[in-house]
């Protein structure tokens, strides 16, 4: 039997590596599509790009809450393990796709078997002394957002060297290696849930009971931050490539390594999500979190607005790295409201319904995303900037919350 600690550490590396692996192969999507698939038309490549992001996304926002309800009943390990192997899998096969709406299925199929992060949160929030509980969900954040840094880095370099349908292959490599570290590093039992006797788990339900969350609306205006924030962040980030070639075009430079460009400016601002998260989720509990989450949510909203503006490459990685400081910093604020707004014996039907919720904010963002870009580009940053004052406006209206 090992500590909590070398659990944690386990699960932390494992974690951090499968977000390294899905990391690798999503910046690379709408020049895979262009270059690799055919699709030219600027139209339709926007439309594309949208509806493939979005499908995966929208598959997750179905299932998420059903992996999550399941995880309390039987073990939440077994879903993590579920969720890297059976993405392995279905991300490897799309190296070998030759139509866009092969990539669509796929991604579909991806939907309804990841979720690591929701996965792997759960787990901590279960073998966490509760006085760590803030901490260790702030370094598991730090963890996810170093792995979503290194991932588009690594992507970028492999396509612009070795070829676009390299990075779906290494996303599946990745994720294998993730769950074999969950596999033979992380104790069956660190999964289990003790605070469901075994009566209740007799009473098999696929769906999960939402009535918790109804009957809060402290978990309601939780559930609120967390789609406007996946919705903003899912806004901009999948055109990001074409504009960045709009941008050298503009400039009148030739547009190579577009790939690693966009890992780049992908990658910074994940690394100061990384930073924030270890640092925020430290600091939080002394300022209090709804506190901090209005001071994040609204810095990120006002520094997303001048990136519409930018004229090069640089300007736009300098803007995203500070506001997705901001934006980074609020990942480990809403877990650690979760778990002190809800009963530990439910923690993974409520980490699944805010992962469902995470999820269809990222199927929505990037259709307001896509809807913005067919004016230009630059719309689809004011866009992910309106989401975010929408949630400073949702925050203010539950000012009697703030003090906690």
């Amino acid at each position: 039997m090992r500590s909590w600690k070398a659990n944690f550490t386990a699960l932390l590396i494992a974690e951090t590596l499968a977000m390294v692996g899905f990391g690798i192969s999503y910046p690379v999507i709408p020049l895979f599509l262009e270059t690799e698939l055919g699709v030219t038309d600027p139209v339709m490549l926007k439309a594309w790009v949208g509806l493939i992001t979005t499908s995966a996304s929208f598959t997750l926002a179905i299932f998420a809450p059903i992996w999550g309800h399941l995880s309390d009943l039987y073990n939440r390990r077994i879903m993590l393990l579920r969720a890297m192997f059976g993405g392995a899998v279905i991300i490897s096969l799309m190296t070998f796709v030759n139509a866009p709406w092969q990539l669509l299925v796929l991604k579909g199929i991806q939907g309804c078997l990841t979720g690591t992060v929701a996965a792997a949160t759960v787990i901590v929030a279960n073998i966490s002394p509760a006085a760590q509980v803030a901490f260790t969900l702030g370094l598991l954040t730090t963890g996810i957002a170093v792995g979503n840094s290194l991932g588009p880095l690594a992507g970028g370099l492999l396509s612009d060297f070795l070829g676009y349908r390299v990075t779906f292959f290494s996303t599946g490599v990745a994720l294998a290696l993730a769950g074999f570290i969950v596999l033979k590093w992380v104790d069956k039992d660190s999964g289990e849930n003790r605070e469901l006797s075994p009566e209740k788990k007799k009473k098999f339900t696929l769906l999960p009971n939402f009535r918790p969350i109804m009957a809060s609306s402290v978990l309601i205006t939780i559930m609120l931050i967390s789609l406007s924030m996946s919705s903003s962040g899912a806004a901009a980030s999948p055109m990001l490539p074409l504009f960045l070639k709009e941008l050298a075009m503009n400039a009148s430079q030739e547009p190579r390594f577009i790939g690693s460009s966009t890992g780049i400016v992908m990658g910074v601002g994940s690394a100061t999500s990384a930073l924030a998260a270890v640092l925020i989720g430290k600091y939080s509990m002394r300022l209090g979190y709804w506190k901090t989450l209005n001071i994040l949510v609204l810095a990120g909203a006002i520094i997303t607005v001048p990136q519409a503006f930018v004229t090069n490459m640089y300007q736009l990685t300098v803007l995203r790295a500070i506001s997705s400081f901001f934006i980074g910093g609020t990942a480990p604020v809403i877990s650690a409201l979760i778990v002190v707004s809800s009963e530990k014996r439910i923690h993974g039907t409520i980490f699944g319904i805010n992962s469902a919720v995470n999820f269809a904010g990222s199927a929505l963002g990037p259709l307001i995303g896509t809807a913005a870009a067919m004016l230009n580009y630059r719309a689809a940053f004011i866009a992910s900037a309106a989401i975010l004052f929408l949630a400073v406006w949702a925050l203010l209206g539950r000012r009697k919350y703030n003090s906690q």
